[in-house]
């Protein structure tokens, strides 16, 4: 259809508005369930309502195709870790803090910078390609969960893989990786038809074991503590395949959007980060504010500058008149696979979360056994029930009816970005009521929801007159969608930002900030500290200072403690019991055992310091306020 001007129906401010803000909340949530399934909640809703506010109707055909692929897109950066790293910045030191800021930067950028490609992908290429890498992509998904139910009925093949995870590959998806791998070069050899699309994954995971391979096992780089995932190089190498991929496919609009997501995203997590700072460290006018959400405050901003920056480069498409994709093949099968994956499978991978949370927090009295079956059988009974009968829904409408859902191209995106958005809204309440606490991390979801939904309503007028414009006629490949003078400036802004808002943030602060402050250069950096640590060590004697003076003769109370790079701390006791409620902790830039943390009711539950002195190390005995000397313990070989 060739309609009039394209500006007619794109408000520049509100489309960037729509979509900041959405992606503020999807990534409130994300920060809610975590990890891959939970980063594909904000890139979902961020491609719907890209399409949904666009102006174009061929878009607007496009909406469940382009929230998937966004979906995936931005499930490849769900295993990074980068909690952490926002530590360093509490710390007083100028090099700690510049390193901090700059491995968020860093993060942002692969992040943002995967989905960015993909997404571009959804904008671009005709729809008989996607289906291609959708059918890859299916099969893949299929032998991960094929794989979670193993584990599922067989959870000492899961604890046996998470130690081999934690203990030989950095806490990395080294088996997700090369589960791809494997599917992705067994599609190859079987669909000849679908072959680049089963290249792309399987070179992806390739690159993924060569990245983590090279850097991590090989050079030894490490950006966040023993404890976290080490991914980053992983999903570097993805991120390199991408930009190679879109390259030889010349596919220059993709690309564009792909470095958009590189130094928006990254500075993103930059500046969101430093955004909470001035609260943290009570500077000036901001002494007297309550530190209430401070982790979801840096969320949401994550998420609205992150979709801000994705916002202003699907912007120069509309603008620059990108040509419509090529839809060669019927639209409902690749569309109704998208559903299914944003309304189904979404949906329950994130629930489990919310409903684990949920009966871990009832007491057990309070979850009675009916006719036999536990509460998580009648709970997943009901999602059952509440899934067959959405699941029948999809197979009518494959099969042509049409009368449970909306007329127009924008109504259908709009139910579904309305029903993803609301749905994984109310799973927070499964996580518990809000309480005065916890009120205001509540309202920095549902607020952020609230709004999304009142933008997006106040496009359905003008949706009625959206249109396929006859200059809509660029190609993907035309070289207006290169990097203009515009991004080499902002790649060059990059460093002055970086170092700017460290500066600022060192002046607002006299000491490292109570609480999680961290070090990453120097002699008690944390890598030195943990590094040290973890192994076993025997107990020898007791001192009553640190000078580990013998002072006590007889038993000891504790007789070796083992700790691993998963904070966890196993105790043998001089009966030969061995204690596992421990665990081990970073904590305003020292070393912390956590005795009986994973049995907060237990009456020796305290936290104590640990201290090294020459070979041995040293800890404060009893735990707590009440020690009256020092446990003295020398290594000794596992």
């Amino acid at each position: 259809m060739v309609g009039q001007d394209r500006d007619e129906t794109v408000r520049p401010l509100r489309f960037c508005a729509l979509a900041a803000v959405i992606m503020a909340y999807g990534w409130g949530y994300r920060g809610t369930v975590g990890h891959e399934a939970g980063a594909m909640v904000p890139g979902a809703l961020l491609g719907l309502v890209l399409c949904l506010v666009s102006g174009r109707l061929d878009w607007h055909r496009r909406t469940a195709v382009v929230g998937l692929f966004a979906a995936a897109g931005w499930a490849w950066g769900g295993s990074l870790s980068y909690m952490e790293h926002t530590f360093y910045v509490t710390s007083d030191s100028f090099p700690n803090v510049l390193y901090g800021y700059t491995m968020l930067f860093f993060l942002g950028a692969l992040w943002a910078g995967c989905g960015g490609a993909i997404l571009g992908l959804a904008f671009t290429e005709r729809r008989s390609e996607l289906e291609r890498l959708a059918r890859v992509f299916a099969v893949v998904c299929a032998v991960f969960f094929a794989g979670y139910l193993l584990f599922l009925f067989a959870p000492e093949l899961d604890a046996k893989h998470e130690t081999v995870t934690v203990r030989y590959f950095h806490d990395g998806d080294w088996s997700s990786a090369t589960l791809t791998l494997i599917v992705g070069g067994i599609y190859w050899l079987l669909r000849p038809k679908d072959r680049p699309a089963a290249a792309l994954f399987f070179f992806a995971a390739l690159a993924w074991w060569i990245g983590y391979g090279i850097l991590t096992q090989g050079f030894g780089l490490r950006l966040a503590p023993w404890h976290r995932s080490e991914s980053w190089g992983g999903v570097l190498g993805v991120l390199v395949v991408l930009i190679i991929y879109l390259r030889r496919r010349n596919n220059r609009a993709a690309l564009m959007l792909c470095r958009y997501g590189i130094v928006g995203g990254g500075l993103a997590f930059a500046v969101a980060v430093f955004l909470r700072h001035p609260a943290m460290a009570k500077w000036g006018p901001f002494e007297a504010w309550p530190e209430l959400a401070g982790w979801r405050f840096s969320e949401d901003s994550f998420g609205f500058l992150m979709g801000l920056a994705i916002a202003l480069g699907a912007y120069r498409l509309i603008r620059g008149g990108l040509s419509p994709p090529e839809e060669d093949v019927p639209r409902p099968p690749l569309d109704v696979f998208g559903v299914f994956v944003m309304l189904v499978a979404l949906i329950w991978i994130n629930f489990r979360r919310h409903f684990a949370r949920l009966m871990r927090a009832a007491p057990d009295a309070d979850v009675p056994a009916f006719l036999g079956l536990n509460m998580m059988f009648w709970i997943a009974l009901v999602g059952a029930l509440i899934t067959g009968a959405f699941l029948y829904a999809l197979y009518r409408y494959l099969r042509g009816d049409r009368a449970l859902v909306p007329q127009s191209a924008f109504g259908k995106g709009a139910a579904i970005a309305l029903l993803l958005l609301w749905t994984t809204a109310s799973g927070q309440l499964f996580d518990g009521l809000p309480t005065p606490r916890h009120l205001f991390g509540h309202l920095l979801l549902w607020i952020p929801a609230a709004v999304a939904t009142i933008l997006l309503v106040s496009f359905s007028p003008s949706a009625q007159h959206a249109t396929v414009s006859s200059t809509a006629d660029a190609a993907p490949s035309d070289r207006k969608w290169g990097a203009g003078m515009g991004y080499v400036a902002a790649c060059c802004a990059v460093p002055i930002v970086l170092l700017a808002i460290t500066l600022a943030n060192v002046s607002m602060q006299d000491e490292p900030l109570a609480g999680h402050a961290r070090k990453r250069f120097g002699p008690d950096a944390y890598y030195r500290q943990t590094g040290r640590l973890i192994g076993t060590w025997q107990a020898t004697h007791f001192s009553n200072d640190l000078e580990e003076t013998r002072t006590r003769q007889g038993e000891l109370p504790v007789t070796r403690l083992s700790f691993d790079a998963y904070r966890n701390v196993v105790a043998k006791l001089p009966s030969g019991r061995e204690a596992r409620a421990h665990r081990w902790s970073l904590m305003n830039q020292y070393t912390w055992l956590d005795w009986y943390d994973r049995a907060p009711d237990h009456p020796d539950h305290a936290r104590t310091p640990l201290q090294f002195r020459g070979q041995h190390l040293l800890i404060a005995w009893p735990p707590g306020n009440g020690s009256d000397g020092f446990l003295v313990f020398e290594r000794v070989e596992d």
